[in-house]
């Protein structure tokens, strides 16, 4: 982890110099605030893409790094930032680490069919042991979650400079974990309101819209990890979800030759898991993990000048496929900001498409929409750029910036350093795409940013958003449409977890009760012109699109039939958003049969034409 001054950076690659360390020889607090800690360097090998994160530089460097190896699906997707922050302190203490995305996942190229074997995944978590020796870590410690621990202890026997494995919540029999999530991925699909037409095929694998190869479920579902290969004589942490399947077998089989086990309880494996929007990072689980690997970690085998020598890999790396080139990047103050940039392998056409996150998904996207859709638009000729804003994902925290960043506009500021990357590649003119509260910064960035000449925004939540009543810290009150509660409200499902206490019933009562007074406002407005509190916010929104209208910038709105983002849109401008006729530079389109989300692959088609269609209109217009 690397830091920056906004004032005076005294900064090496990889390393903080020792003028801003105070007298313990550490950043102090007061220094620490005026320094932006830097994303992880990027590396691509094996036809996957990792981040490394090098030793912060604050202490000596160790010869030990560690391995991460990424849970598989939503779990993998509300655990990015977890892994991300983890990463970050062990750099603090000395200790380098590498995570990855295994092939066909993430960022990763997406092997051939008869590729997709339990191995290719094994082979990968080599791979990227292998990448860390040539950086000069002589030693290893393992880091797994769920099928992550287990493809972790599989391997392990083939890992010669292995000194430790910690297992969260391993996967420890296969069959169990995938009825798991079988269930797991109905009660996502039935939140979605998904057909079942639009519901992946029965007997496969797959949730959020993420599908695991055939090859691999297979492999999966036959595991039992307690008939794996001896344990190791090194140590192990074991970190247990609550009523783990097969903990006291699985602490059995590692203690026949285990040198050192730790068993102990992961706490708040579920609040960490439940989505990427709503994830609470455990900050217990972290400390135990930071002191687990400081215990274990070798010392530095060289003078700190040469370690850190070592610890650069090669800048600008490229992922290559027959129809586009991806390069994993880092940009902005500090570089950051960690995304990649999707180009054509021949000649470049339309716009560059900047696509925006949605809430806390990294930026591959929701099923892997924005990966794939950056690669479609490659092969028509189209460049993109995907990226994480600050405190997402991969992206660190802004230094001085509010933790909570939806809908504010502090991430204005990252999509400007986009466009000064863009602009120093000369990849304008841009255009900016996004989903939920990335269709909000997309469409007030678009305000801020005359480089801007189109927008696509998806279901968005809102136009306007008053800054002075913050987002809720829990984002699951968010209100809903009415029609949502309604539907909730009669389900067995919810009169049962209202009767077991899981719900909260005063913000479901107030939430309920702010639908209402919305229903009730949008009537008075469209009927008599009257609006009781959010004449202002009308206003805004309307003074927006006049903004956009004066300068000539494309917006497509495209909405999902049902989402939550139309109450929004009938309040300012009627039914089916009728009133936006009067801006010749909008177009609006509804999607029939769409959950918020764009997971039916029909849905996804409709997303990437007009996206495609944006990005060639806007350079056609300019040029």
């Amino acid at each position: 982890m690397t830091f920056a001054s906004r004032r005076n950076p005294h900064q090496q690659d990889g390393m903080v110099s020792a003028r801003p360390l105070g007298p313990s020889g550490r950043l102090d607090a007061a220094t620490a605030a005026d320094f932006q800690p830097s994303a992880a360097k990027p590396v691509v090998f094996g036809g996957t893409v990792g981040l490394y994160t090098p030793p912060a530089g604050i202490i000596a460097p160790s010869a030990t790094a560690v391995l991460f190896a990424a849970p598989w699906g939503l779990e993998e997707l509300s655990t990015r930032k977890f892994f991300r922050i983890l990463a970050d302190r062990f750099a603090l203490h000395g200790v380098a680490s590498l995570r990855f995305d295994y092939p066909g996942t993430g960022d990763a190229l997406d092997p051939a069919e008869e590729e997709t074997a339990i191995g290719t995944w094994h082979e990968a978590l080599l791979d990227a042991a292998r990448l860390l020796g040539s950086f000069g870590h002589q030693r290893v410690l393992l880091i797994g979650q769920s099928l992550g621990a287990a493809l972790s202890l599989q391997v392990s026997h083939r890992m010669d400079n292995l000194d430790g494995v910690a297992l969260l919540a391993p996967v420890v029999y296969g069959r169990a974990y995938l009825r798991e999530l079988a269930l797991w991925s109905t009660v996502v699909d039935d939140s979605l309101k998904l057909r079942d037409v639009d519901r992946a095929p029965a007997g496969s694998v797959a949730i959020a819209g993420l599908v695991m190869p055939a090859g691999i479920a297979s492999a999966v579902g036959k595991l039992k990890l307690v008939d794996s290969a001896p344990a190791r004589p090194i140590d192990y942490l074991l970190l247990e979800r609550p009523e783990q399947t097969g903990g006291d077998a699985l602490l059995e089989h590692l203690q026949a030759e285990a040198r050192h086990i730790e068993r102990r309880t992961f706490d708040g494996y579920e609040a960490l898991i439940a989505s990427p929007t709503t994830s609470r990072i455990p900050q217990e689980v972290i400390a135990t993990l930071v002191e687990w690997v400081d215990r274990h970690k070798a010392p530095a085998m060289a003078p700190l000048a040469a370690v850190a020598s070592a610890f650069n890999p090669p800048a600008e790396p490229v992922l290559r496929a027959p129809d586009f080139s991806e390069r994993p990047v880092r940009f902005g103050h500090a570089e950051r900001l960690c995304g990649v940039l999707c180009e054509p392998v021949g000649e470049r056409r339309g716009a560059t498409v900047i696509l925006l996150g949605s809430a806390y998904d990294r930026h591959s996207g929701w099923g892997r929409l924005t990966a794939l859709t950056a690669r479609r638009l490659a092969a028509a000729g189209i460049a993109s750029l995907r990226f994480d804003c600050a405190n997402v994902a991969d992206s660190p925290a802004a230094t001085g910036a509010p933790l909570q960043v939806l809908y504010s506009r502090e991430q204005q500021a990252d999509v400007t350093e986009a466009l000064d990357f863009l602009e120093a590649r000369s990849l304008l003119p841009a255009v900016a795409v996004g989903r939920c509260s990335g269709a909000y910064l997309a469409f007030r960035s678009a305000l801020a940013e005359k480089r801007i000449e189109g927008v696509v925004a998806v279901n968005p939540y809102a136009f306007h958003w008053d800054e002075t009543k913050p987002l809720q810290d829990d984002l699951r009150s968010m209100p809903q449409s009415i029609d949502t509660y309604w539907r909730k409200m009669l389900s067995g499902a919810a009169i049962g977890r209202i009767l077991r206490g899981e719900i909260d019933i005063r913000n479901s009562a107030r939430n309920v009760a702010a639908a209402v007074f919305g229903k009730l406002e949008y009537q008075m407005s469209s009927r008599f012109g009257l609006s009781l509190t959010r004449s202002a916010e009308r206003a805004s929104v309307y003074e927006a699109f006049e903004t956009l209208g004066e300068r000539r910038v494309q917006v497509s709105l495209l909405y999902s039939c049902g989402d939550v983002g139309l109450d929004h849109l009938r309040y300012h401008f009627g039914d089916d958003g009728i009133q936006l006729n009067r801006f010749s530079n909008v177009a609006i389109e509804f999607i029939p049969d769409a959950d918020h989300n764009l997971t039916p692959q029909a849905a996804r088609a409709v997303y990437l034409e007009r996206v495609r269609e944006m990005a060639l209109r806007i350079r056609t217009r300019v040029q």
